[in-house]
């Protein structure tokens, strides 16, 4: 496997190879010269020979010799004198390792032998040091020569040798090795960033000036390759402060040209007038402190990203005529192909409007250069700027092929990665280009004006196609790809290990919510927490491909009920940072009779729109009926409009801003009735997904519900708890969050309820609503796992986001975490999460909202009852219970859900009360029915209450107008 070559390959200058920064001065044998002027001069070979006959044992002796040899007339010299040293001292391992340094001056070959000499005289000698070290650089001449394997057996025993050292800097070193080895060679850039993040507490707190350097180094460059755009501009605003401190032009130098490059990947994400203009100012600081270093490498990557972002005023396109000239000279001179291959993209973008087949010359000779280098990275980024230049210079279909291209390629990136969560990171990198080319697919049908190109029927189905390839991408590999794939790596050893984690991990979180703990202590148990859930997240096993199981357009279309419509939402931006369509914003209607698309805002206006009308909404006094009358007309209005007038539930497929809107509350005019008054509601991550719930097999009537309910942490200290008024917490003081005793009420009232199904409930509140109850029932009965308790979401971590129950035993700590969830083994349940915002979260591009509601999923649950933002208590046991009252009579989840919701608005509720609980998932999921009582069979029953919620859905919207005003 090819390898990467960049400043991060190399160590510091302790012993190891960094000839491009050491200075020429007085060289050996021959009579001195005079050295350059400030410049220290280097020892003559007699020096040396005096040095180690006084001092034999000092490294610093040995390492004379390799100063000497810095000039080429004496390198020959001083190899035969130390090839005769080392023979003389077999156990010197520092002779063996400064003959390897020699050598690599001239033939990196020939430094194997010495560097394996003196890895294994160290070894036998027991010194750490001197291993680490000559495996280090021993590891860098396997790189040269593509023998991987053996580099990456070396990288495993340099990291074993410095972390039995007991030497902090050392093991620091050794995880920084490992973090190169892992994102040069394997490309696995999530394990790369938590080994980094492992080696941070160490090179931090007491670690060298020159190991903070190479950390910030490595770093920089795995976390902005992982998408992790504001971390990487952090570290490299500290590595540029860091190098001028210590007048490193070099690091500062790179340290400028990635604070450029960041800001052109923020600028591709949010594309605005300012951003640009700051990411040149940022590109011509690169620039400046490039020719600083007069490290030519350093020069042309700074002057690409300038001429990318200049703009077409007559005086920038000259300026990006002269600048774009010596990038191609440098690349030339430089001899690299990665140099030509980025210079000629960027020309090819810029020739565009001015000659289009040098355009496509020159993105054409860029693909070709990428195709031989073998990078996928370079490669999707050409195949990128080939589709852009087809894009506005040939036939529509030419730039889809190239696009389609680079999400091949965007997605064998993907696959190089060792778990879940930093497959999702990266491919959130490459939303843009999927929204690109599913408008761009849409555009070719003429859906734009733009002369047909595609029949419209090919442009819907491979849309659609590319829409299904973006969304929720590591959630259908956890349930459907891994379902015939064994995973190697997942030993009962690897089990046993994972399981001990696990058990650490609880006991440190039970530390930490301790209220008691403070300072200091609380800082340590932080660390220790941060640790943990980095190895556990190591020791879990990795990803299991399968063929993707895709849905069609055609399978959806036919898996879709009468009263059924699928709507696919695509938001993009019109634009993007070259000028050139970035795909923008549509909707997929589907039915069973066919599919429309409708073009929509684009995702900045939409932004600001959707977070318009959540904080009205939070007013309670309905000043958010003109947004929401707005946001209706610009998402729904047409689709809608098209709809077969049989069509009763709706399926909502969102991207971006659309995670977290509360759709139930949209409305077609102010006055008139909201969206939920009209259509069941039911929110899904991807028709490949509805598919899977949907095609699963029924199961047989029975089983039982679960309910946990108002827990109670305070095992051992009976002390009156506060009464909490909404369904909140933060993590730190989850052991303080008060009571729900609405939540216990909630959970009475559903096992009444349920008591006249055939899932009768089982009900746990207080200390017995716990985390060890919940993990020790039997799941494989349960349709139906209710839990009305406090949530926990943290924005920032994700997976330490939770459920609040009561411990119920000292192996648990009572935080129900992602991690934990997704080991329950529910099989098609219903879970019903009373909840404040188990909902929402962080939403990662691509892959959705990283909620609770979605670990459920993982577990095995067909449908989740859930809400976007904080409930009040007594609102949410009210609509819960209105809930369960209509899911007993055997209608489907939507229906249920839908009946609450109008009575809630026939009430006199705000949205506010009742639009944050949605559906997801499977919204036909019928979780259980009634007993037979009086004649009245299970249909009937169930027909006669549909009849009921159309006749509320009817009258509502009058009823509403006719009490005008807002309410208190």
């Amino acid at each position: 496997m090819k390898t990467r070559k960049h400043f991060s390959c190399l160590h510091d200058l302790g012993l190891a190879v960094l000839t491009v920064t050491l200075v020429l001065g007085e060289v050996c044998p021959s009579s001195a010269l005079a050295s350059e002027a400030g410049r220290p001069q280097a020892p003559t070979l007699v020096e040396c020979r005096e040095r180690f006959l006084a001092h034999p044992e000092a490294r610093e002796s040995a390492m004379c010799f390799y100063q000497c040899a810095q000039a080429p007339p004496a390198r020959d010299t001083v190899q035969r004198e130390l090839t005769a040293l080392v023979e003389r001292h077999p156990d010197h391992g520092w002779l063996a390792l400064v003959l390897g340094h020699v050598e690599h001056l001239t033939d990196r070959k020939a430094a194997e032998a010495p560097y394996q000499r003196a890895a294994m005289t160290f070894r036998r000698l027991q010194d750490a040091e001197g291993e680490v070290l000559a495996g280090m650089n021993l590891r860098v001449i396997l790189l040269a020569q593509g023998r991987t394997a053996e580099a990456a057996e070396w990288t495993r025993r340099v990291v074993e040798v410095a972390s039995a050292s007991g030497r902090p800097e050392l093991h620091a070193r050794a995880l920084i090795v490992e973090a190169s080895q892992l994102y040069e060679v394997e490309q696995d850039l999530g394990r790369a960033f938590r080994v980094l993040k492992r080696a941070e507490a160490l090179v931090f707190s007491d670690g060298g000036e020159g190991l903070k350097k190479q950390y910030l180094g490595v770093m920089s460059t795995v976390s902005e390759r992982l998408g992790r755009l504001e971390e990487a501009a952090d570290v490299n605003l500290r590595l540029a402060e860091l190098a001028r401190s210590t007048r490193d032009l070099f690091l500062e130098g790179h340290a400028r040209f990635m604070l450029a490059s960041l800001a052109t990947r923020r600028l591709e994400r949010d594309p605005t007038p300012e951003g640009r203009a700051q990411a040149l100012v940022l590109a011509r600081q690169a620039l400046a402190a490039a020719e600083n270093t007069g490290n030519q490498t350093q020069v042309t990557r700074a002057l690409r990203i300038t001429v990318a972002m200049l703009g077409d005023t007559p005086e920038e396109r000259r300026e990006a005529d002269e600048l774009l000239q010596r990038c191609m000279s440098l690349a030339e001179l430089l001899d690299s192909n990665e140099r030509r291959l980025a210079c000629l993209w960027t020309r090819a973008v810029r020739r565009v409007a001015v000659d289009p087949a040098g355009a496509i010359q020159d993105a054409d000779a860029a693909l070709r250069l990428a195709v031989e280098g073998k990078d996928p990275l370079y490669l999707a980024w050409a195949l990128r700027g080939r589709g852009t230049v087809a894009y506005r210079t040939q036939p529509l279909p030419e730039a889809l092929r190239h696009a389609e291209r680079a999400l091949d390629a965007a997605e064998a990136l993907r696959e190089t990665q060792s778990d879940a969560s930093s497959q999702a990171e990266l491919l959130a990198t490459w939303v843009g280009d999927y929204h690109r080319l599913a408008g761009w697919t849409l555009e070719a049908s003429g859906a734009t004006g733009r002369p047909a190109t595609l029949p419209a029927r090919e442009a819907l189905t491979r849309a659609f196609a590319v829409s299904e390839r973006l969304r929720a991408r590591t959630l259908l590999d956890a349930l459907v790809a891994s379902r015939a794939l064994a995973s190697s790596e997942d030993t009962p050893e690897r089990r046993a290990e994972r399981g001990e984690v696990q058990r650490r991990l609880v006991a440190v979180q039970r530390r930490l919510l301790d209220a008691s703990l403070e300072g200091g202590g609380r800082e340590t148990a932080l660390k220790e927490l941060q640790e943990l859930e980095r190895h556990e997240r190591d020791l879990r096993p990795a990803p299991r491909h399968g063929t993707p199981e895709f849905v069609s357009l055609e399978a959806v279309e036919q898996g879709l009920g009468e009263d059924e419509a699928l709507l696919a939402f695509l938001v993009g931006d019109d634009v993007d940072v070259s000028g050139t369509s970035a795909g923008g914003a549509w909707v997929l209607a589907v039915t069973r009779g066919g599919t429309q698309v409708h073009r929509l805002p684009e995702r900045t206006r939409l932004v600001a729109a959707a977070t318009l009308f959540s904080g009205l909404v939070e007013r309670r006094d309905d000043s958010e009926l003109g947004a929401a009358a707005a946001l209706h007309a610009q998402l729904l209005g047409p689709a809608l409009a098209g709809l077969p007038p049989t069509v009763r539930r709706l399926l909502l497929v969102p991207d971006g801003p659309l995670h977290d809107l509360p759709f139930a509350a949209l409305r077609e005019r102010p006055d008139g009735p909201p969206l939920v008054a009209r259509y069941e509601l039911a929110l899904v991550p991807s028709a490949s997904l509805w598919r899977h719930w949907r095609q699963a097999p029924a199961r047989a009537p029975g089983g039982e519900a679960l309910v946990l309910a108002d827990p109670d942490r305070a095992v051992r200290r009976p002390l009156a708890r506060a009464v909490a008024r909404e369904r909140a917490g933060v993590f730190t003081e989850a052991a303080q969050l008060g009571a729900l005793p609405e939540a216990r009420r909630e959970g009475h009232e559903v096992e009444d309820v349920l008591r006249g199904t055939h899932t009768p409930a089982r009900l746990h509140v207080g200390t017995d609503a716990s985390e060890h109850a919940l993990k020790s029932t039997d799941l494989s009965s349960v349709r139906v796992l209710h839990l009305a308790a406090h949530a926990v979401v943290d924005a920032e971590a994700p997976e330490r986001s939770a459920l609040v129950l009561a411990p119920g035993s000292e192996e648990e700590d009572g935080i129900l975490q992602p991690r934990e969830i997704a080991e329950l083994h529910l099989k098609g349940a219903l879970v019903v999460l009373s909840a404040c915002r188990s909902a929402s979260g962080t939403v990662l591009p691509g892959e959705g909202v990283l909620s609770l509601a979605r670990a459920f999923f993982e577990a095995g649950a067909h449908t989740v009852v859930a809400s976007l933002w904080p409930l009040r208590d007594d609102e949410a046991a009210a609509l819960v219970e209105r809930f369960y009252r209509h899911l007993a009579t055997g209608v489907s989840t939507s229906a249920a859900l839908r009946a609450a919701q109008l009575e809630a608005m026939e009430d006199g509720l705000p949205p506010a009360a009742w639009a944050g609980l949605v559906v997801l998932g499977d919204a036909s999921l019928v979780a259980t029915t009634p007993l037979e009582r009086g004649g009245m069979t299970t249909g009937a029953l169930a027909l006669a209450t549909t009849a009921l919620l159309v006749f509320i859905g009817v009258v509502l919207g009058a009823r509403r107008r006719a009490r005008g005003g807002a309410r208190s």
